[in-house]
């Protein structure tokens, strides 16, 4: 096949796999039901009113124990609410403080949508959290619009997203920027007082960011998080200054943060947040019982205590002792009044959702029928009766949360189908199984699967169809593709089998939570099990070299002399020494009890300054020369290899851009440092970076070639890397020159296609350094150097084989898969860095594309290197040289003789074996995929699915999307690069050979 053609099938490959993975998503990460209907006022559905007006003020990830006071605790984040504290002392009968208990996922889009519906999330919900949408459910700020009373909301403007012109006034600030502590919390300051002053509202919310933002950039345990805690303290005290005596105060945190400031998961410090409640009314509160509420048990408690209706798809049980006051002799009269209305709300509800779904379970449905009768038929005293509602209304909350998430097991399936599929057809198709031939008809037979898997997904058919016509269907096009494309020769090697035995062990790891939750370890013993495999096969390559050279039995001593002066015991030996070391930068996932997370994930501007002695050592010892020394180095080799003479456009921007983007990088992050710098001066760095390689990636697409075509005459600007094979090659290929003093030198040509994808990857390291901070410039570097000693070890291994061995392909996967938690990731939610997507910006992006690719180019760092420099596979083994030699010895010759031009010479085989290199390549990313699908549906009901195993599939899922568009772009340049050295090539010839 030609290129064109391979890239087509390869595209089809990618699409047929993209719409199977979708399917299954749609089936495994379905919401609920929303219930659209709502609560209409009247007498049967609200109390009167306690309070007229109520304060809402949200402090975002006010985690409880920076309120709860605590005397021996010297940390940053404790006992700086001095005002609460005093509060709770003087006004013990006006105020109450609890443990705010959050339902996950722990991010702030949910926590709203639980704080005004009373309902609980999905976990699909997460995604929308940077795409907020209007929220269709009834809610208690649509009651208020029902009732005419006004609402006033100042803060972070995801509410205005929420809530679209429900508010009467309202001064949204953007919010998603987490390194701006200040913008949304001067804004809102700015308004608060004047609002309350009013004294027009029914609700006014007030939702600060700034601790949040703290939080996200500093960790808590930082000044930073002192000085806005106070700032807090303050803003309390104005607040209940001017409130008057028929106003509610509420302040509480939608959710807590870890010990790195982070949230979105369910571990203790995430959704313990606070919950303060402050009256300067005459009411007297009883002693409080409750220490610990859930977040949505907020909702039918203020909705009665503002006089409005519960909403419709509440799940929350009121507050008791905030219903009650004992000064009045009705106190125990309401508050049985009030559990009977939230308690047939809920019953309204959960009656309604049966009529819809069936996912309520019959059994406990007829428990709690029967306790609903209880309820009726009793005559208990009140608090017994009280203890009755509260019962039925938890019950009937535990049962709603066992079976929150709605699974379609005909997607799932049909999905799950498609994709293994595909990596059994693809797979036949590339591992030699069938003739090369066959790779139009798999792709054809690949889309029409796809098309009947598409078709059976928007059909009212059951699952045990579908899995009957797709597996007919799939054992046709086997039988077919068998009969008229199978073949006996078989690539598979006994290194190749074992590598994909390692593969598909790794993939069924998922199956594990264990394996799961320590998959660096699992990967780690898999790269070096694989490299093993590989060092083990060169070695017998080599007793067997030597057996048959010296025709003598190969003894201890000589096999122990051999393995000493072979290179590639040394590179097995220094690879595996450094993918070691790159465990230093791992992060720790939350379960990993005694797990300590890497300093380095800690940017140097956010160490406090008892670090200061390691802040200087880290930044000259490991944070500068990182940044320059993968620009130094291709430059140096380059420069060795000919490839940085001449002018053309490519040669100048390597050679300046190069140093001008580390020198960048750098000043970006000594500039977070600065406190004094505007922000276009802060952020002008990382905009230049961005810059620098859009116009880099453009030049390659445009301008591709680095060579250099000189006449012998004139003094050679480089070191001897004249190409004299390349010229005979030409020579032998039209007429040869009479006069070969006059036969022109050109330089770089046989290194060609290296010198771009090597410039081209020094380019996109160098911008990952910058998006994922100072700390993991080093890991990137250790990731480049294994990648460089990785393509020695297989420049040495196969110098009689142009095909890239399939082992040596599945090593490179692992070692993507490996530096993805090498670079300070893991997949949960928690640890996903949000910063990243406003790196180089002061603001909030008008749109999503931007801050999208930031978070996920950052996120999957490693996926994007070893991506773009995947055709480094083929090309080293072309040009024989080693980049040791480059660097070492300016003499250093190809050992093929025409080196990467050779690339030209066959172009049909040059084509099949990237086809063949990009399609083990991403094989090998989709069984990975598979795995983490198939644990995924197979334990869709295990208590750990939403902690583990879904975050799992949908990072291995957007891990195989983002991949898969970097290899497209990959290939696209290889195909452009290739047809430039033709366009070269033959306008040489054209100018210089009669």
């Amino acid at each position: 096949m030609n290129f064109h053609s391979g890239l087509v099938t390869f595209t089809v490959f990618i699409i047929t796999s993209v719409v199977g993975l979708l399917i299954f998503t749609r089936g495994f990460l379905l919401s609920r039901i929303a219930i659209t209907n709502s609560t209409l006022p009247s007498t049967n559905t609200a109390l009167s009113p306690q309070y007229r007006k109520a304060i809402l003020i949200i402090i975002d990830a006010l985690r409880f124990d920076f309120v709860d006071f605590q005397p021996s605790s010297n940390a940053y984040y404790h006992n700086k609410l001095t005002f609460v504290h005093n509060l709770l002392t003087e006004n013990s009968k006006q105020t109450r403080l609890y443990n705010f208990v959050a339902d996950p996922p722990t991010t702030t889009m949910q926590r709203l949508k639980g704080l005004t519906t009373g309902g609980l999330p999905t976990f699909v919900d997460a995604g929308s959290n940077f795409a907020s949408s209007e929220i269709n459910e009834d809610n208690i700020i649509q009651q208020l619009v029902y009732a005419n009373e006004t609402c006033v909301f100042m803060g972070d403007d995801t509410w205005e997203s929420l809530f679209p012109k429900r508010f009467s006034r309202s001064y949204p600030f953007p919010s998603f920027n987490v390194h701006d502590l200040h913008t949304v919390d001067g804004g809102v300051k700015t308004h608060l007082v004047p609002e309350i002053v009013k004294s027009d509202f029914t609700l006014l919310v007030a939702h600060f960011l700034g601790v949040d933002h703290c939080g996200h950039r500093y960790g808590p345990n930082h000044p930073a998080m002192a000085e806005k805690l106070s700032e807090m303290n303050e803003v309390l005290r104005s607040v209940v200054e001017v409130m008057d005596n028929e106003t509610l105060l509420i302040v509480l945190g939608d959710h807590g943060m870890t010990t790195t400031g982070d949230h979105g998961g369910d571990s203790s410090d995430e959704i313990n947040a606070a919950l303060l409640v402050h009256t300067k009314s005459e009411v007297t509160w009883p002693v409080q019982e409750q220490k610990e509420v859930s977040q949505i048990d907020l909702v039918p408690t203020l909705s009665l205590l503002l006089g409005l209706p519960i909403p419709y798809s509440n799940l929350g049980s009121l507050i008791p002792e905030l219903i009650q006051n004992t000064n009045t002799p009705t106190s125990e009269a309401n508050l049985l009044a009030a559990l009977k209305l939230n308690q047939k709300q809920i019953l309204n509800y959960i009656n309604h959702y049966s009529q819809l779904s069936n996912d309520l379970p019959k059994s406990q449905m007829a428990v709690l029928d029967e306790m609903e009768r209880a309820l009726h038929s009793s005559s208990s005293e009140a608090d017994l009766q009280r203890i009755k509602y509260m019962t039925y209304m938890r019950k009937v909350k535990d049962m709603c949360r066992e079976i929150w998430a709605k699974f379609d097991d005909k997607l799932m399936l049909i999905g799950g189908l498609q994709v293994l599929f595909s990596i059994v057809l693809q797979g036949c198709s590339t591992c030699g199984f069938l003739a090369p031939t066959s790779s139009y008809t798999v792709a054809l037979l690949q889309c029409s699967l796809t098309v009947m898997s598409l078709v059976l997904s928007y059909l009212t058919v059951t699952p045990l169809h579908c899995l009957l016509i797709l597996s007919a269907m799939f054992s046709i096009i086997i039988v077919y593709c068998v009969v008229k494309y199978s073949q006996v020769e078989n690539c598979l090697s006994l290194t190749d089998m074992l590598s994909i035995l390692c593969l598909v062990l790794y993939s069924l790891s998922s199956l594990s939570n264990s394996l799961l939750i320590n998959e660096d370890k699992v990967l780690h013993f898999s790269a070096q099990s694989i490299l093993m495999t590989i060092y083990l096969s060169e070695v017998i390559k080599l007793v067997r070299f030597q057996m048959t050279k010296t025709k003598e039995k190969t003894t201890s001593l000589m096999l122990l002399k051999l393995l000493l002066k072979s290179p590639i015991t040394y590179l097995f030996i220094i690879l595996s020494v450094v993918v070691q070391l790159s465990q230093v930068f791992r992060a720790c996932r939350e379960e990993l009890i005694g797990c300590e997370t890497s300093l380095f994930l800690t940017p140097l501007a956010s160490l406090l300054q008892e670090f200061n002695s390691y802040r200087n050592k880290r930044f000259l010892l490991l944070t500068m020369p990182s940044v320059f020394l993968p620009a130094y180095a291709v430059k140096r080799i380059l420069k060795v290899r000919g490839n940085l003479n001449g002018h053309s456009v490519l040669v100048i921007f390597v050679s300046y851009a190069l140093y001008t983007m580390a020198t960048l990088c750098l000043a970006d992050w000594v500039s977070a440092a600065i406190p004094f710098l505007h922000d276009w001066q802060r952020t002008l760095p990382a905009k230049s970076t961005y810059i620098l390689l859009t116009v880099g990636i453009s030049i390659i697409l445009i301008s591709p070639l680095a060579v250099y075509l000189s006449s012998p005459k004139s003094k050679p600007v480089s070191y001897n890397t004249s190409v004299p094979s390349i010229y005979k090659y030409i020579k032998e290929t039209l007429s040869k020159t009479e006069d070969d003093s006059e036969r022109p030198l050109v330089f770089g040509l046989s290194t060609v296609y290296s010198a771009t994808y090597l410039s081209l990857l020094v380019m996109v390291s160098i911008y990952l350094m910058l998006i994922s901070g100072d700390g993991m410039s080093f890991s990137i570097t250790l990731a480049l150097l294994a990648l460089v000693l990785f393509l020695d070890t297989h420049v040495l291994c196969n110098q009689s084989n142009t095909r890239t061995s399939i082992s040596h392909i599945i090593y490179w996967f692992v070692l993507c898969k490996y530096y993805f938690y090498c670079t300070g990731h893991q997949p949960t939610i928690t640890n996903i860095r949000w910063d990243a997507a406003f790196h180089g910006f002061s603001q909030d992006h008008d749109t999503m594309i931007v801050p999208g690719i930031l978070l996920f180019t950052s996120t999957f760092s490693s996926q994007v290197i070893f991506t773009v420099s995947l055709p480094l596979l083929l090309i080293v083994t072309e040009s024989g040289i080693t980049f040791y030699q480059s660097v070492r010895s300016p003499k250093a010759r190809s050992l093929t003789g025409l080196g990467e031009i050779s690339l030209t010479r066959q172009e049909e085989t040059t084509s099949n074996n990237l086809y063949h290199l990009y399609s083990i390549y991403l094989l090998a990313n989709l069984v990975k995929t598979f795995g983490a699908l198939l644990s995924a549906a197979i334990l869709r009901r295990h208590l750990m699915v939403w902690k583990i195993f879904a975050p799992a599939f949908i990072y291995e899922g957007a891990s195989f999307i983002l991949t898969s568009l970097i290899s497209i772009l990959s290939y696209i340049i290889f195909i452009r690069l290739h047809k430039a050295v033709k366009y070269y090539i033959r306008d040489f010839e054209l100018e210089h050979v009669d």
